[in-house]
């Protein structure tokens, strides 16, 4: 879910705080454009001076009563503030994963101008003002085409430009006429006319959700006897002694096969899925070191070692070596390993288990 923010959204609560945002930031990732950012800053500073300058005014009456002047040094508060706000917000879009905000939409503007003459929204009726309300809806729209498997809920405040005459919960037609115009599924684009609406109908209830979704995988994660000792017996009977020169881990020589698992994490469930009323299916992670043997000729020993030697994480050991040069090798190293697993919920306990994959960790040399 990809949860786009008008600047009027962000300028009545400019850091974002409350519990409001933090349903979003749970339910969906918060999208800003480039745009937004620009008339947020801008916004901010606009409000920052205001304010400063009525702190000002109320300094000085207040210096009439005192014997030593109180000084605020105005202007360079302002500025370094206002830079602190634009790099809290080159933070937030890293910290919601966007990286970057949302860039300004490619148009001329001879079709900014031929908009503004139609009357379409959200230029205002007689097409003087809605130029930044245009870039902001363009963005927004370019988002939803580039991320065109996400649901896209657009919130902003400003009803008169955005939403429908006869119903201010609903987009205005002309804008629906651009969603159609370009493929978007009215049935992934989603219109809330504040933030309130947003939560009540929708981010609210995800996240209710969500929190049940973790509440019975911690539960399960904590069943001893019906979660982790069935996984770790299908660990110790089917994985060790695996052939593993097919898995995504960097296997030296040939023949590599999982001799021994030493489990450094608990066992934990990275998704959940409802499958039926009484089943769930798990994908399960667990960490551990894993040892592994294969053969190598001697010849190819060296330039193994050498590879280790570049720290590539693990450790390597010669075992034995025959009189043709056929060598016994074994490695050391971090692996996970990626189960899936069926969890009754009327016995409590997983019912099947089966081996999704075995990776290992940032390997410079794989080709992964």
């Amino acid at each position: 879910m990809l949860i786009f923010l008008d600047s009027n959204i962000i300028c009545a609560n400019f850091h974002m705080k409350g519990p409001s945002f933090e349903i979003m930031k749970k339910v969906g990732t918060i999208v800003l454009g480039q745009v937004v950012v620009d008339e947020v800053c801008n916004k901010y500073r606009e409000k920052a001076k205001e304010q400063l300058k009525a702190t000002q005014k109320a300094v000085n009456e207040l210096n009439n009563f005192l014997s030593v002047p109180i000084e605020i040094p105005s202007q360079n508060l302002l500025d370094t503030e206002c830079k602190k706000y634009q790099d809290y917000l080159d933070f937030f879009c890293i910290e919601t994963g966007m990286t970057v905000p949302e860039d300004y939409p490619r148009i001329s503007h001879r079709d900014v101008v031929q908009r503004a003459l139609l009357r379409k929204k959200p230029f205002k009726a007689d097409g003087s003002t809605g130029y930044r309300d245009y870039l902001v809806w363009l963005t927004c729209l370019n988002t939803a085409r580039t991320y065109s498997n996400e649901e896209i809920h657009f919130i902003t405040s400003n009803v008169h430009d955005f939403s429908d005459l006869a119903d201010k919960t609903k987009l205005h037609p002309d804008l629906l006429h651009d969603l159609n115009e370009l493929g978007i599924p009215e049935s992934r684009f989603h219109y809330w006319n504040s933030v309130k609406s947003f939560i009540d109908n929708c981010a609210g209830i995800r996240a209710a959700e969500i929190d049940e979704h973790r509440r019975i995988i911690t539960e399960i994660e904590q069943n001893e006897g019906g979660f982790c000792t069935p996984l770790q017996k299908f660990v110790d009977e089917s994985i060790i002694g695996l052939d593993i020169s097919r898995q995504e881990i960097l296997t030296l020589g040939e023949s590599a096969t999982l001799k021994q698992i030493e489990l450094f994490s608990d066992f934990s469930v990275e998704d959940m899925v409802t499958i039926t009323d009484d089943e769930y299916l798990l994908d399960v992670c667990a960490d551990s070191m894993g040892i592994i043997d294969s053969y190598s000729d001697i010849s190819e020993i060296d330039e193994i070692e050498k590879m280790n030697d570049e720290d590539i994480g693990f450790d390597l050991e010669i075992l034995e070596c025959d009189k043709n040069g056929k060598c016994r090798i074994r490695v050391t190293e971090g692996i996970q390993i990626h189960l899936r697993a069926i969890y009754s919920k009327k016995s409590n306990a997983i019912i099947s288990i089966e081996l999704d994959y075995i990776d290992d960790y940032d390997c410079p040399y794989c080709s992964y």
